[in-house]
């Protein structure tokens, strides 16, 4: 766990801790134990959303905030799909109007790009041959196929949505490479060839992740050693797996 990483989730245990205390003491009447530690930990969720620029992660984080603590608030007719509603259309219109914007890249090759509101997919070829691919979904379901001769780096995100992405036909550039996944209320299944070494250091909350199949780590034809693909990233509220094939 990164050193802001445990800054973050340290603040906010310890803030469970105080919320526990107050409520004890009569200063939070009204909320439970039970809805104070979910609303904590979703409100983890929304931060990051916020630190990410996702607008869904945003969105829903406060709807299911609202329908926690609907009766203390008092907004009990507005619970559940009234807010479930607006969050996904406000979500929509939001990515229409400001879409997240991406840096600068020396990317002389665009490949498969779908350019809308909910999937987005880019490849890009780096001056030394390597290639880094970047696919993003939201709200719907997408399974993308890598052919890639050069992978170096990748970034998979799904947020309310789920993405399967498959490594079958991809090579590591010199045997190595760096995938970033984030998933926030959505899922994501990763195919590996079973002769890859997996090195999963992929934080999680309130998540699920597994891995199916048996790898047997071994030698590539034309690599000097074990092909190893480094996950890093984030799933929250959403699960992650990993096949090996």
């Amino acid at each position: 766990m990164r050193n802001g990483e445990k800054i973050f989730w340290g603040s906010l245990f310890l803030l469970t801790a105080v919320a526990i205390i107050a409520g004890q003491l009569g200063y939070l009447d009204g909320f439970s134990f039970w809805s104070i530690l979910v609303s904590l930990g979703v409100l983890g969720i929304l931060l990051s959303g916020i630190h990410k620029r996702s607008w869904g992660t945003i969105l829903f984080s406060l709807a299911f905030l609202c329908i926690i603590n609907a009766r203390p608030l008092g907004i009990e007719n507005l619970t559940p799909w009234p807010v479930l509603g607006a969050a996904l259309f406000g979500a929509i219109g939001l990515n229409i109007l400001f879409p997240l914007k991406k840096g600068k890249k020396s990317a002389v090759s665009v490949i498969g790009l779908s350019q809308n509101s909910s999937s987005q997919e880019e490849t890009f070829l780096e001056e030394d041959g390597s290639e880094i691919v970047r696919c993003e979904v939201n709200f719907q379901s997408s399974v993308k196929y890598l052919h890639c001769q050069a992978l170096r780096r990748a970034s998979f995100e799904s947020s309310f949505g789920s993405l399967t992405i498959y490594f079958t036909d991809a090579r590591l550039y010199e045997g190595r490479a760096e995938v970033k996944v984030d998933v926030s209320f959505g899922s994501m299944e990763l195919y590996v060839p079973a002769n890859w070494l997996v090195v999963d250091n992929v934080s999680s909350s309130f998540s699920h992740a597994s891995q199916d199949g048996i790898p047997r780590p071994g030698k590539e034809e034309g690599t000097d050693g074990v092909p190893v693909l480094s996950l890093t990233g984030d799933v929250s509220f959403g699960t992650l797996e990993i096949h090996y094939l």
